[in-house]
């Protein structure tokens, strides 16, 4: 089986655990894994395959690896990139590739379509080995970078769902697949329900626009008393104070708490303790929008309901027998949506949180996810 190299911007990243969870299904497919990032976080997890650094320690001995048809394929590459600085690209481009020879890759796939992908497709062409990538959202409706060449340059491309598929095929003529981001099923456990008196809500997730968290605040200030329920907001970000000071002018400090960044491992033991996680998702002013949310999935694998909006891959993992879809930024719905939650039975709520497990299993299995990837890894045409 080929040897794969992911190509990330930073490795490891809390709010990025999708790639993680990518690699090591991959390599439990029977690949052998290295990551290639540009930035190497320090990290408390030991991972069991290479993390590189690109351009660092670079060793001249793997030359005689670069193809000289595959170099000319590279530079017609570059000369069509209008959003990266060609000699940058080419240069690290290079490194890339005598760092991925040196790790004996046979093929690459990168997560972002922007300079990640560049530098992948460069590589990969100078090796004269295949190359692939996947695409999240902000790099693809907010910072979209010369996306059509790098689909026609690629061995195969990803797309996260549906109506990220449709736009790509629109872009570019090109061997565009679709698959979700999947969940690791095993380390996200079904916990039964303890039913208590109060509504526990949670919403996981940077504190930005596209994660609508504002709307959500402005839907619970006239309900969350009477119907007794209390949000936890976990997460940081560019919005806190702002949020921060409209949970206060809506009277609803003793209703929702900030949690502030928790790490990964805490997420798995608390999402279960919740009743509904609620992720009001939408379409920032600049375009940039969540196209495939992982949070929905691993909620729904430990059996907790969801609450979300109707756009890009939201609407495809959630049905109404695991939670509820409202249209983006759509305060009353939203609040709709609370209410007839929470006037759901126990047994109701515990039915369609099982029902939330069941789909995850059946359609966002990590394993299974990353089985279909391997399958395009060695047979890419």
């Amino acid at each position: 089986m080929k040897k794969v190299a992911f190509v990330a911007p930073t490795y490891p990243v809390l709010s990025e655990t999708f790639i993680q969870t990518e690699v090591d299904s991959v390599k439990a497919c029977g690949h052998q894994v290295c990551v290639m990032a540009f930035e190497v976080e320090e990290s408390e997890k030991a991972f069991d395959y290479d993390i590189v650094k690109i351009g660092k320690d670079v060793r001249a001995g793997k030359i005689t690896s670069i193809n000289w048809v595959g170099f000319v394929k590279a530079l017609s590459f570059v000369s069509k990139q209008t959003s990266m600085p060609k000699k940058s690209l080419f240069a690290y481009g290079f490194k890339l590739a005598l760092q991925l020879a040196e790790k004996d890759v046979n093929h690459v796939h990168a997560h972002f379509c922007q300079h990640t992908t560049a530098h992948a497709i460069v590589a990969a062409k100078l090796l004269n080995i295949t190359c692939s990538f996947v695409a999240h959202g902000h790099d693809v409706y907010e910072f979209a970078y010369d996306i059509e060449h790098k689909i026609t340059s690629s061995d195969f491309v990803v797309a996260v769902c549906k109506d990220m598929l449709t736009d790509f095929n629109h872009m570019a003529k090109g061997n565009i697949k679709l698959l979700h981001c999947g969940v690791n099923t095993k380390q996200f456990q079904l916990h039964p329900k303890t039913e208590t008196k109060q509504l526990r809500f949670v919403f996981l997730g940077r504190l930005v626009e596209q994660k609508g968290i504002h709307f959500l605040i402005d839907a619970l200030a006239p309900i969350a008393e009477p119907l007794d329920i209390h949000l936890d907001i976990v997460g940081t970000g560019d919005l806190e104070s702002q949020l921060k000071a409209q949970v206060e002018q809506q009277g609803l400090t003793r209703n929702v708490s900030f949690l502030g960044s928790k790490p990964h491992g805490w997420v798995k033991e608390h999402l279960p303790s919740y009743d509904c996680l609620v992720a009001p998702f939408c379409f920032s002013e600049t375009g940039c929008v969540d196209t495939g949310p992982l949070v929905l999935k691993e909620a729904m694998a430990v059996g907790t309901p969801v609450i979300t909006t109707n756009i890009m891959g939201c609407k495809e993992i959630v049905t109404p027998d695991t939670g509820f879809l409202v249209n983006e930024k759509n305060v009353e719905e939203l609040r709709e949506s609370i209410e007839r939650f929470a006037q759901l039975s126990s047994e109701d709520k515990t039915e369609m949180g099982m029902m939330a497990r069941t789909r995850v299993e059946k359609r966002f299995n990590s394993l299974k996810q990353a089985q279909q990837l391997s399958h395009w890894i060695e047979n890419p045409v």
